[in-house]
């Protein structure tokens, strides 16, 4: 394992306090450390169970679920929440694929991201709310597993625009290290939560490679805000899709 490679990888997905790289970054390291990924997403879930299970046995479980889904807004900065909105903006516009390329790279935030936005934080917290002491452990599964499954689009599909930050990660990014991570994820996915891990990542998996694809045949590609929605997206189907087998 590569310490720096993480350390980028943690540094760019998350807001924890953590110390300036002595050397300068290169470009290269930043794209190869999208491998630290899945890791940086267990250390996500990590944090949520153990705030979890610190609350739970003083707090109702609507609280809980807010403190939870702030937790991660405050973790990530709203990273990956911020590509959703921007690729909700151009999906949902029903224009022309160049028109919603155009729409997507706008930072202004138009009333379908505001819509999609609503409908994905309204769920994700009613399905925290929800989960019961024995149910927490997919809180370490949830943000590891869509921390890898995203990277179905970044290798099945073409990159849509000449470049942009998530070109870098398109093109270094190979089917057998991705392969191996996700044998990772999938081990671990079963072991924290048993069944219901399983059932998570295969639904993800299929998720992920549907809506990639028709997406990718709308647009000629996915983009780097698509990447960040299929993690936002990823999360909350890995919730619905383990919740009926959760013990």
């Amino acid at each position: 394992m590569n310490l720096r490679g993480f350390l980028i990888a943690l540094t760019f997905l998350t807001r924890l306090p953590l110390p300036a790289p002595k050397v300068e970054v290169t470009s290269e390291e930043f794209t190869r450390s999208y491998r630290y990924y899945p890791l940086v997403g267990l250390v996500l879930g990590l944090c949520l169970w153990l705030l979890a299970k610190a609350m739970m046995p003083y707090f109702p479980p609507l609280v809980l679920g807010a403190v939870l889904l702030v937790a991660e807004l405050m973790l990530t900065g709203g990273l990956h929440l911020d590509g959703f909105m921007d690729s909700m903006d151009g999906l949902l516009s029903a224009r022309s694929p160049e028109r919603i390329l155009e729409i997507m790279k706008d930072s202004r935030i138009g009333a379908h991201a505001c819509m999609a936005l609503v409908g994905l934080l309204l769920l994700k917290f009613t399905l925290l709310a929800s989960l019961t002491s024995h149910q927490i452990s997919i809180l370490l599964v949830m943000p590891m597993l869509s921390r890898w499954v995203f990277q179905i689009g970044v290798i099945g599909f073409p990159y849509a625009r000449p470049q942009g930050l998530g070109k870098g990660i398109h093109e270094t990014t190979h089917w057998i290290p991705f392969l191996f991570t996700g044998c990772l994820v999938l081990g671990a996915s079963f072991y924290l939560s048993g069944f219901a891990g399983l059932i998570a990542f295969g639904v993800c998996v299929i998720t992920v490679t549907l809506w990639a694809s028709k997406i990718s045949s709308l647009l000629g590609g996915l983009t780097g805000d698509l990447y960040g929605a299929i993690i936002e997206l990823s999360e909350v189907v890995c919730l619905l899709a383990a919740f009926p087998f959760l013990r």
